[in-house]
């Protein structure tokens, strides 16, 4: 079954996941969602679906990418 976006809107990153599979896991269910969605929609989607933490150091970022997302997310996590 497809994904749509309410479900990814209310995804959330796991205790346990790295920032890496929690992107990886979201962008897996992005890519069922019809119809497609633009890149720029899905940073903006899963930046907000970010814990506190997370959330607090990206939204006045913002990635040009999801990779560059991915990247950002792991720096942030090292940086504790």
């Amino acid at each position: 079954m497809a994904s749509d976006r309410m479900q990814l809107q209310n995804m959330c990153k796991k205790e346990h996941e790295s920032f890496k599979e929690y992107a990886q896991r979201w962008m897996d269910l992005a890519t069922q969602v019809a119809p497609i969605m633009m890149e720029r929609e899905m940073i903006t989607m899963i930046v907000d679906t970010l814990p506190v933490f997370y959330y607090g150091k990206m939204v006045g970022y913002m990635p040009s990418s999801f990779s560059d997302l991915v990247f950002t997310g792991k720096r942030i996590k090292v940086s504790l």
